[in-house]
């Protein structure tokens, strides 16, 4: 049974001064009326990168009510803008007073994440939450704190061993968007592009140096929260080469059982080569970095700064941009 109900949208400001308000069309994309299941797909936009999300509930005209959180399945807190779901077991929530002639309200209230709360935010066009988590570095007599995302971009969930394959997550190639093309499983298109967004989610094959599938190559697609093509949620990013050394030089052990030993649980996902074919998985990881090499091997071209580890090797070193390897996203 699909429903059309109004619904009423207010954003507020971090301070609580009132900034907007509009009526909207919410769809109920499922609706059980006896037991007051109910499945409420909504839209909103705003200035700021998080929310946290409330519901309030008015039956036959009457006043709104607070809709418990615990009554409401669904992200509500840390959600940046976007289309998103929640279920709201009504029934359950006002025995006495439940209606079919339903209004729902949703108050989104700016907010900062805290490091080790989860976030909500959209990715391959669908809604994803992933965990953060946060790693202190000892630098001679300094320390340097990063927060990290829990699990690879595009990966199911957090590892569970070295070789899991649900945690492997996506494999992009340097400087890409996301655009489709890091799915293991994207098909492939020959012949680099002239422009820093390819327009389609094809992985893109080189067969030539510089092994770029930009052409001229651009340095600056990855770099900071503001990168042209920043893969990562809002005020994330990609790690610089000197992060990811920090996160292997911590490490209790050698190469991928260090890796995975790590809080972060770093899996060995593999790598796509440059012509498209997968290889290495269960035996090597591969992690970006924003940070841009003039390290070559037959003649000078830019390559990108690679985490790399397996069970014989454990270092950082320079990567051709056409391949596709692991993205985890950070912030400081």
């Amino acid at each position: 049974m699909k429903q059309m109900l109004p619904f009423l949208l207010l954003l507020w400001l971090a301070a609580g001064a009132f900034a907007q308000d509009e009526t909207l069309t919410v769809t109920i994309v499922q609706s059980e009326p006896v037991t007051g299941e109910t499945v409420i797909r909504y839209e909103f936009t705003g200035n700021d990168d998080f929310y946290n999300i409330s519901a309030a509930v008015s039956f036959d005209g009457g006043d709104y009510q607070s809709i418990p959180g615990e009554r409401i399945s669904g992200a509500l807190t840390n959600v940046t803008p976007g289309i998103r779901t929640l279920t709201w077991d009504g029934k359950a929530s006002f025995p006495e007073t439940y209606s079919e002639d339903t209004r729902v309200r949703i108050t989104a209230t700016p907010t900062e994440p805290l490091c080790g709360e989860d976030i909500t935010f959209t990715y391959r066009g669908r809604e994803v939450t992933h965990g953060t988590m946060t790693r202190t570095y000892t630098i001679d007599d300094s320390q340097v704190t990063l927060c990290w995302l829990d699990r690879n971009l595009g990966a199911a969930g957090v590892a569970e061993s070295s070789a899991d394959v649900q945690a492997y997550g996506d494999l992009f190639q340097w400087g890409r968007g996301d655009d489709g093309h890091q799915d293991r499983n994207s098909g492939t298109v020959t012949g680099t592009i002239d422009n820093d967004v390819p327009g389609h989610n094809q992985f893109i094959t080189v067969g030539n140096e510089p092994y770029d599938w930009r052409s001229p190559q651009n340095n600056d697609l990855w770099q900071g929260v503001d990168g042209t093509n920043n893969p990562c949620p809002p005020n994330w990013r990609l790690p610089t080469e000197d992060e990811l050394t920090l996160e292997k030089d911590d490490w209790a052990s050698f190469g991928a059982e260090g890796a995975y030993n790590s809080s972060l649980k770093w899996p060995v996902a593999g790598w796509r080569l440059n012509d498209g074919d997968i290889y290495a998985e269960n035996s090597w990881g591969y992690v970006w970095s924003s940070t841009s090499s003039t390290e070559y091997y037959s003649s000078v071209y830019y390559t990108a700064k690679t985490l790399i580890y397996s069970d014989e090797v454990e270092n950082i070193s320079s990567v051709k941009r056409a391949l596709g390897l692991s993205v985890r996203c950070v912030r400081r």
